[in-house]
């Protein structure tokens, strides 16, 4: 009798699962607190509507990153346009800022955001209007995008998880481009600016993940281990501060010879004194854009401080061609035609500003002026 041997096949290795190192979010709380105390600097020093408030400590208007104001590129991150606007932006932060800065540890964290912030503002310098922009959302974006790019990255590790939360974050990304096109206000080529950068940022800085092995009371144990090398921080910081400079030039070639960059360049030089760049300008700016009235107003004052009369109130009198019934060109311009000699030009100017600004200094002066006209 004969035996034979049956080979019986060995039991399939169990899976086992193995815990994400992930970090403390400490740096989005910082994030926040620093919102939260810029806008209540905001409210003291005028309120987060007031638009000169807002221009004064650091809100990006292009005409004025464009002579020079760089850093508002950075301060528009840290500052919010009424209480609606930081309390989304601060929600969207403390949902999102935690998961990311967990992922990718608060270094790597804290450079895609403020970096995907300055990509935002950045898109917004190149492409978007000469109107005031302020807020958080780019940077918030750019979170969004890193996220994306860390479940991408990772797809392998998370299986259907990490392709239900790629879902999620694709119809998050959808909603909020789709309201950024609908609703009047939003600055969505800042969002798109963000979303990018912070994807690339992601996609760069995503943790290498290895299995290691390591012998406990219960037997060897599976661990994840980053693995991305130190120095690739780095050079994706230098990488992006290239961008950053290339993408300023050519938004300074952009914004050339645009007439608000001309005005803001023309107050700078009556300021020190110089009246005659100044002017110069001016000129250059009308020419340049010339229903531009701010700037004829500029230049009337202009004529004014270099004693030549006739001019201003030539320029004084397109002003109110661009814009009729002006009060403040009205209340310079009959001042002018009073000096001029013109009485019954400066009656007829000095009552229509009157009919509209009764009470004050101005008011009053105007009135005195009227008695001692003949």
């Amino acid at each position: 009798m004969t035996t034979e041997n049956v080979l019986t096949p060995e039991p399939a290795p169990s899976r086992q699962g193995v815990r994400l190192p992930l970090a403390r979010p400490i740096i989005t709380y910082v994030l926040i607190g620093l919102i939260a105390a810029v806008f209540v600097l905001e409210t003291v020093l005028g309120g987060s509507t007031h638009l000169t408030t807002l221009e004064k400590l650091g809100a990006q208007a292009n005409s004025l990153v464009a002579t020079g104001g760089y850093w508002r590129l950075l301060a528009s991150m840290f500052l919010h346009i009424g209480l609606t606007h930081i309390a989304f932006n601060g929600w969207a932060l403390f949902s999102l800022g935690r998961e990311v800065e967990a992922f990718y540890g608060s270094a790597r964290f804290t450079a895609i955001y403020l970096l995907s912030g300055l990509f935002g503002s950045l898109a917004y310098y190149l492409l978007g209007p000469d109107v005031l922009s302020a807020g958080a959302s780019g940077a918030v974006f750019g979170l969004v995008g890193a996220e994306i790019a860390y479940f991408l990255r990772n797809r392998g590790l998370f299986g259907a998880l990490g392709r239900q939360r790629l879902g999620n974050l694709a119809t998050l990304v959808g909603v909020n481009l789709v309201l950024g096109f609908t609703i009047p206000g939003i600055n969505n080529i800042a969002h798109l600016g963000g979303l990018l950068g912070g994807a690339a940022l992601g996609c760069a800085l995503a943790p290498h993940y290895q299995v290691t092995w390591s012998w406990t009371a219960a037997g060897p144990a599976p661990r994840l281990v980053d693995r991305m090398p130190r120095w690739l921080l780095a050079v994706t910081l230098l990488v992006a501060g290239v961008a950053l400079v290339g993408g300023l030039a050519l938004g300074n070639q952009r914004w050339a010879g645009n007439a608000a960059v001309l005005r803001h360049q023309a107050e700078t030089a009556s300021v020190a004194g110089d009246l005659a760049q100044a002017q110069a300008l001016l000129e250059r700016a009308i020419s340049a854009d010339p229903t531009d009235a701010q700037s004829f107003y500029a230049l009337g004052w202009v004529h004014v401080q270099q004693e030549d009369l006739p001019g201003a109130a030539q320029t004084f009198e397109v002003v109110l061609e661009l814009i009729p019934n002006q009060p403040d060109t009205q209340y310079v311009l009959g001042l002018v035609y009073a000096d001029l000699g013109q009485m019954a030009d400066a009656k007829a100017m000095l009552q229509s500003f009157l009919a509209q600004e009764t009470s004050g200094g101005r008011a009053d002066h105007a009135r005195s002026v009227l008695q001692a006209l003949p």
